[in-house]
């Protein structure tokens, strides 16, 4: 991992060793989480079986003292995950808007991540430092974005990452385009508008799909029946090219949850 400096609003984090069982993800990764700890959050269990963490996030690459974001958190169920996975060496950002901040919040303060010390709550993209992160990750929030909001959000991504930086999306399918109000989207309009603006395509994985999946409807209560998307890209080691505007990302699509994470 690239070691960096982090900008001075960060400066006085301090993260600490956290208590934590060293499982072997499915390549032999030795990492630190345990996902059957009884202090987790129940939901969350139940999630791990058609969510697959430990294969996607060994297949992203992610490391013990990695910088990553999660974006649009949700109730924190990656962070959960990523926080023992980059240890106390590493950062996790776990980015929501405000307003749907309330549960992740609560998780921080109280909840199964309270007293996580390697994790930073920030409400906004633009509150992230530059040139820190190693991943930013996004999962079931990318379809929520409007095309035309596409490039700013993009310019925000490779403003933090690192360069050569890793963005991994992973989305609930459409059979074509951007289904809003189905809350899915087709990987190949995620990858056109990504690559557009300057991002290299590394991989895909089928690691989440299934061809039974009618993709109709958000399923936001039958995830496991979900096919999704993930796709890696990596931020040029000189950046993109082109500088915008800060956009706002705050808001969902108008009908679904402010996240899928």
């Amino acid at each position: 991992m690239n070691r960096r400096i982090f900008s001075t609003l960060f400066l006085g984090i301090i993260v600490a060793a956290l208590p934590a069982v060293a499982q072997e993800a499915p390549g032999g990764q030795s990492v630190p989480v345990d996902l059957t700890d009884p202090a987790r959050a129940a939901e969350d269990r139940a999630r791990d079986g058609f969510s697959k963490p430990m294969e996607v996030f060994e297949w992203i690459g992610v490391e013990p003292g990695d910088v990553v974001v999660d974006f649009h958190a949700g109730s924190g169920y990656n962070t959960w995950i990523l926080s023992k996975w980059v240890g106390s060496e590493g950062v996790v950002f776990a980015e929501a808007p405000e307003q749907y901040a309330e549960d992740l919040k609560t998780r921080l303060e109280s909840g199964d991540l309270a007293g996580a010390e390697n994790v930073v709550y920030v409400d906004q993209v633009s509150a992230l430092p530059t040139d820190s992160l190693d991943l930013f990750f996004t999962s079931r929030n990318y379809h929520d974005i409007p095309a035309e909001a596409i490039p700013e959000l993009l310019a925000e991504v490779d403003r933090a990452l690192v360069p050569g930086g890793t963005f991994v999306v992973i989305d609930a399918r459409a059979a074509e385009g951007r289904d809003t109000e189905a809350h899915r989207i087709a990987d190949q309009v995620v990858i056109d508008e990504v690559t557009a603006a300057g991002f290299e395509l590394v991989d895909q994985s089928e690691l989440l799909a299934n061809p039974e999946d009618d993709h109709v409807g958000p399923k936001w209560d039958q995830r496991e029946q979900l096919d999704q998307s993930l796709i890696k890209f990596r931020v040029p080691e000189e950046g993109l090219s082109e500088e915008v505007e800060p956009v706002d990302t705050t808001g969902p699509t108008e009908g679904g949850p402010p996240t899928g994470s």
